[in-house]
């Protein structure tokens, strides 16, 4: 977004899918769903591939999340508009009604929904990998206990690793972008980084000179789309267009154009 290996965060509370929402026609979808009429406000930290990312020279939005957003906002005939957030601030953004909504790989947990609703899962996640320099002596979690760790700020590597008994949370370094933590662990400034398998995975399979997979932290876990709690009709419409877009084969061919 426990160290038990089936790969949601260490004693983080294992995530599930959202709640169905019985949902409202997307034919239905009326102006007054968004802030801005016409419009779909979506946050999203916008260094995570391939999940989200973001051109630096023409601003363009792109990766898995992001071309799934953009096929939701053509069910509901919206405009969509990205804002890139840092991702500890996205949820907080959302609840004060900052954004109609934020797509940023976020793990369905009991302790989110206490502040936000999520959709339905869009993505299932083989969950939390340990990546080390190769030839380290970290091979799981009890491993981390005494060693400096990365992960991003506010996600579920985070907390996981913070969790994990016998970890002095000062031990825990926290960094704006999972790429910033990569580089951290490249340059000894870390001994492991924990984050999203499927995030992760691209590190240690292209530069396996710099970095080697220790091994799996956490459980399966799911993705939702965040939305205001207050907006429950917007949390319906988007539900019914990931239904859509799953029935007709269009998310398939998304899933396949990233993850083949």
């Amino acid at each position: 977004m426990t160290v038990v290996l089936v790969v949601s965060g260490c004693t983080t509370p294992t995530a599930t899918p959202a709640a169905d929402v019985t949902p409202t026609p997307a034919a239905n979808v009326t102006q007054n769903l968004t802030m801005t009429p016409g419009v779909l406000s979506v946050a999203t930290e916008a260094h995570y591939p391939p999940f989200e990312n973001i051109n630096t020279t023409t601003g363009e939005f792109y990766g898995f999340d992001i071309d799934l957003m953009n096929e939701i906002g053509k069910e509901l005939g919206l405009e969509v508009k990205y804002t890139d957030h840092a991702f500890d601030t996205i949820i907080p953004a959302v609840q004060a009604g900052k954004f109609d909504c934020a797509i940023s790989a976020f793990t369905i947990r009991p302790d989110r929904q206490q502040s936000i609703d999520f959709t339905d899962w869009y993505y299932e996640s083989a969950g939390q990998a340990i990546v080390t320099k190769p030839g380290s002596s970290i091979k799981n979690a009890s491993d981390l206990v005494g060693k400096i760790v990365g992960a991003q700020a506010g996600t579920v590597g985070f907390d996981a690793t913070k969790a994990i008994e016998g970890m002095p949370e000062e031990n825990v370094k926290s960094y704006a972008t999972m790429n910033e933590a990569f580089m951290a662990l490249k340059k000894g400034e870390v001994e492991a980084v924990v984050g999203d398998y499927p995030v992760c995975e691209p590190y240690y399979r292209d530069t396996p000179g710099d970095y080697a997979l220790a091994g799996p932290l956490s459980e399966t876990e799911y993705f939702g789309i965040v939305v205001n709690k207050q907006n429950k009709q917007l949390t319906a419409a988007i539900n019914e267009a990931l239904a859509n877009i799953k029935a007709d084969g269009r998310y398939q061919t998304i899933y396949d154009r990233w993850f083949a």
